[in-house]
């Protein structure tokens, strides 16, 4: 009995101690643009809504301010949780923004310092009425000999794209026989070649996953979407970084 005691009193300064060197530690761990969300309601930034994406490993109280004006506060939870806030004409122009988020835990306080810089593409895509609108439909026709031996369909719209297609054959009567027929496919088929494109199909999707989970990453820092306002499609660059 007096054994075990006295190895609770020799544990109780080390988990005393644990206690403390978790405390010293900031409860945030990360800072980061909530891409999903943002990309997901365009709405919100069109609102100058931006949404962070705060994980931290304790529940603290919080305060998002911006030169002492209070943009946003409450509790964070443990976890990963969203963390939006408006600030009116943050994405109206090209601008850095500074924002301070403090927390506070059992009367420990830490500071991270946010910068927001804003990047908006103010053109419009397509000038409305700056040009008349194309209608109206016509044919491209392709020529042996004096025979019509293809055409597509367009519109004058692809007048602009300048877009083109498959030329759908026009059947000639004048053939016969071995020549108006196509080749009889192929009756084997090789096993190094379909080897090799399923070899080559698993490393394009390898690298597409690759790829994607980069992009996921790189939005998190860094993020491109495009607003609507007053009809007007704008594009806009958010970039994040924390202090």
């Amino acid at each position: 009995m007096a054994e075990w005691l006295l190895a609770l009193l020799l544990l109780q300064p080390q988990i005393a101690a644990a206690g403390t060197a978790e405390i010293s530690r900031p409860p945030v761990g990360a800072i980061e643009l909530d891409a999903v969300r943002m990309l997901a309601r365009p709405d919100l930034p069109a609102a100058d809504t931006l949404v962070l994406l705060v994980e931290t490993s304790r529940e603290a109280y919080f305060k998002l301010s911006e030169r002492d004006v209070i943009l946003a506060s409450g509790q964070l939870l443990k976890g990963s949780h969203p963390l939006p806030f408006t600030r009116p004409g943050m994405f109206a122009r090209s601008q850095s923004l500074f924002f301070l988020l403090d927390l506070l835990e059992n009367g420990t306080h830490w500071q991270n310092k946010i910068s927001v810089t804003i990047a908006v593409d103010a053109k419009t895509e397509m000038a409305a009425g700056g040009k008349p609108g194309l209608s109206g439909h016509f044919a491209l026709g392709m020529y042996h000999a004096g025979r019509l031996v293809g055409f597509r369909e367009k519109n004058m719209l692809d007048l602009l794209n300048l877009k083109t297609g498959p030329v759908v054959p026009v059947p000639d009567p004048a053939l016969s026989g071995s020549a108006g027929r196509s080749p009889a496919a192929g009756q084997s088929i090789s096993l190094l070649g379909v080897g090799m494109a399923l070899a080559k199909y698993l490393a394009g999707k390898k690298a597409e996953k690759k790829l994607r989970a980069h992009a996921a990453e790189s939005q998190k820092k860094r993020l491109a979407l495009t607003i609507l306002r007053a009809k007007k499609e704008i594009p806009i660059v958010i970039e994040l970084r924390v202090e």
